[in-house]
C-alpha cells in the first residue's frame, strides 16, 4: 500500500512562479525529475511539465486556460478570502451573509 496523501497547502500565483522558477533552474544544473521533485515538493510529473514546456517554449508559467473567463473583479477573491478567514468557526449561513454584504463587483 502507498504512502497516505500529503495535503498540500494552496500556493498564491506568485509562490507558484517562484515554485516553477527554481524547478527550471535545478533542472538547468542538472538535477533530475526526481531529485527536483524531492528538493520542491512539486510531483515528478509536474516537474516533467514544467521542464519540457520551458525547453520547448521557453516560458515557465501555464498557458491560458480553455473556458469562460472569470465575472469577478481582481479584488473580489481577495476580499472573500479576507472575510473567511476572520471567522472560520462560522456557520454557513453567517458566512453567506458575510459574501452577501460585501456587495462584489461583477463584471
Amino acid at each position: 500500500m502507498g504512502a497516505p496523501h500529503k495535503h498540500k497547502p494552496f500556493l498564491k500565483p506568485i509562490e507558484k512562479g517562484i515554485q516553477r522558477h527554481e524547478v527550471v533552474v535545478l533542472a538547468d544544473l542538472g538535477w533530475g525529475y526526481k531529485w527536483i521533485s524531492k528538493k520542491t515538493g512539486v510531483p515528478v510529473l509536474m516537474v516533467q511539465g514544467i521542464v519540457q514546456r520551458y525547453r520547448m517554449y521557453g516560458q515557465q508559467d501555464e498557458g491560458p486556460r480553455s473556458g469562460c473567463p472569470t465575472l469577478l473583479s481582481e479584488a473580489n477573491p481577495q476580499a472573500i478570502e479576507h472575510a473567511m478567514e476572520n471567522d472560520p468557526e462560522a456557520s454557513l449561513n453567517n458566512r453567506t451573509e458575510r459574501l452577501h454584504g460585501l456587495k462584489l463587483k461583477v463584471e
